[in-house]
């Protein structure tokens, strides 16, 4: 089978050929990863409760809501420099570096004053306290962009593995000796050092060392520019995709938390999809772009459309299966974790439509459109929340969450002139079913290289 698809893999251009098996390894790791948490969520939700788990779980989200300020919206700036800019690596590197050691400071002091203020439970804050020193440690994921600017994912891919097998082993441990729920916040913790660690480790293997960074006051400030609309635009993404757990959690109990919590690790769980594949095509798509504006847009045409085809083949029998799998794999307690996840599933399409048209945005430098999209995307989270949350509960914010991704993926590009092109591409991905025409060319596309590989 293996030799079978690399023979397949032959007949396309070294460009393409680099791309594939860049998502390869990231679909390997992730559906890895996938099996792994998939398993290690079943023992930790049934050990923990349903109240425990949400409690952890509105704990990992209240700290989520301050973490887009340690990234500072320099993911895609970062990748973008490096493959413009391959001689400046250490500089790019070093000065995005203190950049987020900073962000990280700040956000990790804005953690521990807001539980302060806003939690009243000991348990929680000191959960929140724990989790937030974690944050320091991020500053560490610019080695994963500059693998990623070589669009080489092996490696990184092969320590995060690493990773996640070491720390689901001290999960199972800790249920196993019957650890505490403050004892699982401190093993985060863990996981966040054990992260960059690993990152450093790796990236001395390619013989680089992180000592060799160095930071540049004036490609800071020029850094900071061009991030300040994303570093906005994080935050607003945050927040329409965390405020959910954190206002259940306070309108409601942690029961409904632990619902709510549990459907979402099952619904999100897919979402290292879009990640993968935009994330390998984005620097190809970058170089098309100076070449030919038809090409670059039947690309990022062809992208969205496999965004939905993906989201929709995911949604649709998640659909059914929802409550009697949660309810088979998790007890009669979590049916109504089933009954969201079932609603919850239908936001993935926006959400692998948003990471594509994110990739779109930083090409163009439209990063202001992305603050202002996603802001909207959260005021309408808010609002939606504050109405369905009182009468449906954990069903009532994923019918907001849904809603609000769609705002702010799809229907915020009518606003925008300079958007409305993509808007147009995007509501033809959305129709892809009823496209026959283009779904006819991709077969035909899909057939050719079976029929090339048979000749050979």
């Amino acid at each position: 089978m293996f030799k079978k698809i690399a023979t397949i893999i032959d007949n396309f251009s070294p460009g393409l050929q680099k791309i594939i098996r860049n998502i390869g390894w990231l679909m390997i790791e992730k559906v890895f990863a996938m099996i792994v948490n998939f398993s290690i969520v079943i023992y930790l939700v049934r050990y923990l409760g349903v109240e425990n788990f949400g409690k952890l779980s509105y704990c990992i989200s209240f700290v989520a809501l301050f973490e887009a300020i340690t990234k500072l919206g320099l993911n895609g700036i970062v990748v973008r420099n490096l493959v413009r800019e391959p001689e400046a690596k250490n500089t790019i590197l070093g000065t995005a570096f203190i950049l987020k050691v900073l962000g990280s400071i700040v956000a990790c002091s804005l953690v521990i004053i807001s539980s302060a203020k806003f939690n009243y439970n000991q348990e929680l804050h000191t959960i929140n306290m724990i989790l937030a020193w974690g944050l320091i440690f991020t500053a560490f994921d610019n080695i994963d962009y500059w693998f990623e600017s070589q669009v080489n994912s092996k490696a990184i891919s092969l320590i995060r593995s690493i990773q996640l097998v070491i720390t689901s082993a001290l999960k199972l441990l800790f249920i196993w000796l019957n650890f505490s729920l403050i004892a699982f916040a401190w093993l985060i913790f863990g996981d966040y050092l054990l992260k960059a660690v690993l990152k450093i480790w790796i990236y001395s293997q390619y013989r680089f060392s992180i000592f060799s960074w160095k930071f540049d006051f004036a490609r800071a400030q020029l850094v900071l520019r061009d991030s300040f609309p994303l570093i906005l635009s994080s935050v607003m993404i945050t927040i329409y995709m965390k405020i959910d757990q954190v206002m259940l959690g306070n309108m409601t109990n942690s029961v409904a938390v632990g619902n709510y919590a549990t459907a979402v690790k099952f619904s999100e769980i897919w979402y290292f999809f879009p990640v993968a594949i935009c994330g390998s095509c984005f620097p190809a798509i970058i170089r098309v772009r100076k070449e030919s504006l038809k090409k670059y847009h039947a690309k990022l045409q062809q992208l969205y459309d496999l965004m939905v085809a993906i989201a929709v083949g995911i949604a649709i029998p998640t659909t059914f299966l929802a409550k009697p799998l949660l309810t088979y794999l998790l007890g009669t307690e979590y049916a109504k974790a089933g009954i969201i996840l079932s609603w919850h599933i239908w936001a993935g399409v926006f959400v692998f439509l948003g990471v594509a048209r994110s990739k779109w945005l930083m090409i163009e430098n439209l990063t202001i459109f992305n603050f202002a999209t996603t802001s909207l995307g959260a005021l309408t989270n808010v609002v939606l929340n504050l109405w369905l949350i009182p009468l449906y509960q954990g069903v009532g914010a994923a019918i907001a969450t849904i809603i609000s991704y769609a705002v702010a993926t799809y229907l915020s590009c009518i606003f925008y002139t300079p958007m409305r092109q993509t808007g147009l591409m995007l509501t033809k991905s959305l129709l892809i079913i009823f496209r026959w025409r283009q779904n006819l060319i991709y077969l035909n596309q899909i057939r050719k290289v079976f029929k090339n590989k048979s000749l050979r």
